[in-house]
This record gives C-alpha cells, structure tokens and sequence, in this order.
C-alpha cells in the first residue's frame, strides 16, 4: 500500500530546483559555516588552532566514510525516511553543540554531524536521477549546481556575522532552527521519488565486492584521484581561510568570506564557459588547456607569494584556480566512470569517499602546517597539483598502450 507521500505528483521544475537545490548544500551548511568560528571556539575553549581544526577534519572524514552508505541507504529505504531521520540528527546534535564545554565534546559532536549531512549532495543527484532523464536531467544539475556554488560564499558570511554579533553558539543556533525549517518543509514538499517496487535491498557481500572492482580500477583511481588532487588543493585555501585571512592578509574575522567569494565566482564561470569550449574544441583539448591554465595561475600565485606585499592581489590566483578546476572536473569524473555503466552511483560514491578522504586531511594535516606563510602555501597548491597531472599523464599513457594491442 502507498503512502501519501508516494501518490503524491512528481515535482515539476520550478518546483524542484529550490527544494534540491537546498539540499544540495547540506555539507557546505553544516561545514562552511563554522570556519569562520574557529578562531573564536578557540579562544572560548583555550586550545590550539591546530585542535579546533580537528572539528573540521573529523567532520569530513565521517562525510567520507558515510558517502558510501548514504546511497545505499536511499536506494534500500526510499528518499523521505532516510532524509527526515538525518535531519533529526542534525538537529539534535546542533543542539548539544551550544552546550559544550570541552573540544573533545565538539570532536564528537561535529563527527556525527558528518556522518548525516553528506546525504544531501547524494539525495539531490538520486532525486534527479528519479524525475528526469536526458537533456532533462543535465539541465536540472547544472541548475542545482549553480545554487550549490553560492553555499561556499554566503554560508561562511552568515558565520561569520553570527559570531561577530552573538558569538560562536549562535551558528548552532542558526542550524538548529534550519533543521527544523528543513524538516518541516521537506516533510511537506517533498515526495517520495523511489516507489518500493525500484527499491534494492541492502546486500553487503555484493556491495563490499562492487566497491573492491571500483577502487581497484587504475583507469579509475587515476582520473578520480587526479580530479581529487585539483579540488584539494584548491579547498587548502579554504580550510587555512581563518588563518589566512586573519594572519596573513591582516583583514577581521568577520571578513573569512573574502577568500572564497572568488572561488565561487570562478567555479560559476568555468561551468558557463565549459560547454562552450566542449563544443568548440572537445574534451581533451579543453582539458589540456584547463591544465595549461592551472601551470600559469600556480606560476602566478608563487611570484605573488615571494614577491608581492600582503593585499588582496593574493586572491587572485584563486578566482582563476577555480576556473581551471570547473574546467576540468566534470570530464575527469565522467571520464573516471566509463568503466562502470551498470554501477555508475556506487562509482560515484566511491568519488566522493576518495575526494572527501582528502579534504579531510587537508583540513586536519596540510592547512595547519602551511597557513603560516604564503610561500608554503603556494607550495602546496602546486604540488598537489602537480600530482593530479602526473596521474593524468599517467593515465594516458597507459590508454595508448592499450589502443596498440592486439585484438584477440
């Protein structure tokens, strides 16, 4: 028998895109957020800088681990449930956060707050692939995508005036309150896009042995982890951005944003402009020159570092870091999951483990030992990428090869 929620009628398109666009920033909500608090939770709670960014860290590192669940999950159980059930989490969590004492409380706390929030990147992707199909579907995603983008610039301001004007328990206050709206209006809007009959049983024997065929893909790993190396190092800038910001460019906490509002205005742009330049020049000449691009910007964002003065001229490798970046990350992840047609979203989720696997050593590791310095912190941009491009040669090299063998 169905429930209400399951005779509900699709959602149409202009219906849909807030609803999943929202949802898609569920991470950036519950993570970019607090960036902007930290250099105050660590006043608050006299402990290290390089401790509270442990909250961050572990946050990511319990997205990535429940990145391979999350789907699984929805697939098993439907979209509704399981997506009202992380919402209680949320809030529940976001609650006994305004009343910590201790970073080891937080640690926790934070911990399990990653472990819910990534089911909302995935949940918008599964919902999508629900309702539309084709050209549809593509639509829909560059759509949910843009909204997506402005998470990362807004959220942080929203933090960083909360702890301005309230101090640092207002952001769990805030997102207590946005899990309640959020549960509310989902519990209302949104219906169940998976009827039972779709529904696949969790079975852990076929999933454990799927997702060693996955990450044991060279074709696979070299392109995801190239991909991952790119985004890493752009989001170092965005976990040392208390520090940088403060520090080094010598500008008020309230101002964190400034970081990365040209990354998103990168990103925007590069997603504009990529179709344009598929169309035009295909996808390995505009990878090339996404590669090309990232040479120049990390050349630029060095000499800017030995030889420029502290100033606002350092943001502006970023912007353009981040147009390489939207340039090339949807040909590497689509690229990366040719291999897999008939098990596209566990590939998918294997992505996101490996891709937030390393934010979360970014966050917990690299930014800490860099953030001191401009210099070091180039350094590390380009070294990270220089690793993505030697995977990317890599991986080249080994399809021509198997271009020149025979046919049996």
């Amino acid at each position: 028998m169905q429930s209400k929620s399951d005779r509900r009628p699709p959602l149409s398109p202009a219906q849909a895109l807030p609803l999943l666009g929202v949802l898609g920033i569920l991470v950036s909500l519950w993570s970019d957020i607090l960036l902007p608090t930290l250099t105050a939770i660590q006043q608050d709670l006299h402990i290290s800088a390089t401790s509270v960014q442990q909250t961050v860290s572990l946050f990511f590192i319990a997205n990535a681990f429940m990145c391979l669940w999350h789907g699984v999950i929805s697939d098993a159980y439907g979209r509704r449930r399981p997506l009202r059930f992380v919402l209680v989490v949320l809030l529940l969590s976001s609650l006994l956060c305004l009343k910590v004492t201790r970073i080891e409380e937080l640690w926790v706390l934070r911990t399990v707050q990653g472990l819910a929030a990534g089911i909302g990147t995935i949940l918008c992707r599964a919902i999508i692939r629900d309702l539309y199909s084709g050209a549809d579907a593509q639509k829909m995603i560059a759509r949910t995508s843009m909204i997506q983008c402005l998470g990362p610039t807004l959220v942080p301001m929203l933090g960083g005036w909360l702890t301005f004007v309230w101090g640092w328990r207002a952001v769990f206050a805030f997102l207590s309150l946005a899990a309640v709206l959020m549960l509310m209006v989902y519990s209302r809007l949104l219906p169940e896009t998976l009827p039972p009959i779709r529904r696949q049983p969790i079975r852990a024997n076929t999933l454990w042995r799927t997702y060693r065929i996955v990450l044991g893909s060279a074709w696979f790993m070299r392109l995801t982890v190239a991909h991952a190396c790119n985004w890493m190092a752009m989001f170092l800038y965005v976990a040392a951005a208390p520090q940088y910001v403060i520090h080094l460019l010598g500008r008020p906490a309230t101002e964190v944003y400034v970081a990365y509002v040209p990354m998103v205005l990168g990103l925007i742009a590069g997603l504009i402009c990529l179709p344009l330049l598929l169309q035009r020049w295909g996808t390995q000449r505009t990878v090339r020159l996404a590669y090309l691009g990232f040479l120049v910007v990390n050349l630029l964002n060095v000499a800017l570092a030995l030889l420029v003065a502290p100033g606002l001229i350092h943001l502006v490798p970023l912007g353009a870091y981040a147009f390489m970046v939207a340039l090339s990350m949807p040909l590497l992840i689509g690229h990366a999951l040719q291999p897999f047609p008939e098990n596209a979203g566990l590939a998918a989720s294997c992505q996101m483990l490996l891709q937030y696997t390393g934010m979360a050593l970014i966050a917990g590791v690299l930014a800490p030992l860099l953030w001191n310095s401009f210099w070091l912190m180039a350094v590390g941009c380009a070294a990270l990428t220089l690793a993505g491009a030697v995977l990317l040669l890599w991986q080249g090299q080994a399809t021509r090869q198997a271009n020149r063998l025979p046919v049996a």
